[in-house]
């Protein structure tokens, strides 16, 4: 019973190798905080090293500005915000480079974080594959509402965004800030994975457990 138990543990222990583990990579754009501006252009490293370079594009001069106000005035914009708020307006918007990101291992979703949206503010994001022009794919968007559980400050699976060059972020009414963007890797398939892959393990523990009770003989 012992030998069969000890064998049944070592099939599972060998199917969990077989069974790639995923993972997140994020990008936070709460950091760095201005002022000074931040810049036409910055870059923002993951947290598995991979580069997103934001680029502004609004009236002449524009920059991004790093916000962080705390609550949820946390994330990046834009300094042509006529308000003084410094947050993305209607007109402008923060181009994101996909160039870096292998999405022939990655899932094509990807999440989009988004602050500082409650009512009077809608934010968009387009797909692009023109730098410096927004995309005419609309891949999201959200109307804002005030009070607890507002949608648009949680988490939104912007599906396909991986078939497009670059991600861009603007507001449709009010004014916005970009907080995050993630994605989720999906493990490539491995050879011998699955039901044959554990049969043929299966087998093989189980031949080297008869050899070794012949030689105990």
């Amino acid at each position: 019973m012992t030998r069969k138990l000890l064998l049944l543990g070592t099939v599972v222990s060998a199917l969990g190798l077989l069974t790639p583990a995923s993972a997140d990579e994020i990008w936070n754009f709460n950091s760095p905080v201005s002022p000074p501006a931040l810049g036409a252009t910055h870059d923002y490293m993951g947290t598995l090293g991979t580069i997103i370079t934001a680029t502004a594009f609004g009236t002449p001069g524009t920059q991004l500005f790093g916000k962080g106000g705390g609550g949820d005035e946390n994330g990046v914009g834009l300094t042509n915000d006529l308000s003084g708020e410094n947050e993305i307006t209607p007109g402008s918007f923060i181009q994101l480079s996909l160039a870096n990101i292998n999405f022939a291992a990655n899932s094509v979703n990807m999440s989009f974080l988004a602050d500082s949206t409650t009512t009077g503010d809608t934010w968009q994001v387009f797909g692009s594959n023109t730098a410096g022009s927004l995309g005419a794919t609309l891949l999201a968007s959200c109307v804002g509402s005030d009070g607890p559980g507002n949608p648009c400050e949680q988490l939104t699976t912007i599906n396909g965004a991986g078939n497009f060059k670059f991600l861009d972020v603007t507001a449709e009414t009010g004014n916005v800030l970009l907080s995050e963007v993630d994605t989720r890797a999906v493990p490539a398939p491995i050879v011998g994975a699955g039901l044959p892959g554990l049969i043929l393990a299966g087998g093989g523990l189980l031949a080297l457990a008869r050899r070794r009770r012949k030689l105990v003989a």
